[in-house]
């Protein structure tokens, strides 16, 4: 009897310390990152904010976003991914030394930047009431022609 309990045992620890599709995607992105291939990181972590519903998980994202802006060279950017990071989970430290670092090296603060012009995060997905925007007009429907049923179909 305590075989087979050993044996369900191993099998619920291996399956426990399999990775999951999300910390894979996670593991991938980050290493990425670390090996410096910008435009592969820039993906993976762009396609995990996509999905990501946890709050400190988003702001992870937006944290190694800026990682990614600042090591590209646009420190504006990168200043307002970690401020983003930091709307998302307040108490990140890294996320708050890294804004904190760069906001004192700046001479001067950056000028802000409209929404629609952030280059590495991708745009949030417009609600159905929303006004369009110019050049995103949605394109225009043919209504289809009502079909019209026999007055004998109707009756039965």
């Amino acid at each position: 009897m305590s075989l087979f309990f050993g044996g369900v045992g191993l099998c619920l620890g291996w399956a426990v310390a399999q990775p999951t599709e999300r910390s894979k995607a996670f593991l991938q992105a980050q290493g990425y990152t670390r090996r410096q291939v910008w435009d592969s990181a820039l993906l993976a972590w762009r396609a995990l904010l996509n999905r990501e519903t946890d709050s400190g998980a988003v702001a992870l994202i937006y944290q190694q976003l800026g990682y990614i802006a600042l090591h590209k060279g646009d420190s504006t950017e990168a200043l307002r991914l970690w401020e983003t990071a930091l709307r998302f989970w307040p108490v990140y430290r890294t996320a708050l030394q890294n804004y904190q670092w760069l906001r004192q090296r700046l001479r001067q603060p950056p000028p802000p930047t409209p929404p629609h012009l952030h280059r590495y995060t991708p745009p949030p997905p417009l609600s159905e009431k929303a006004p369009p925007t110019p050049g995103e007009l949605p394109l225009p429907r043919k209504l289809p022609e009502p079909q019209w049923l026999p007055a004998a179909r109707l009756q039965r």
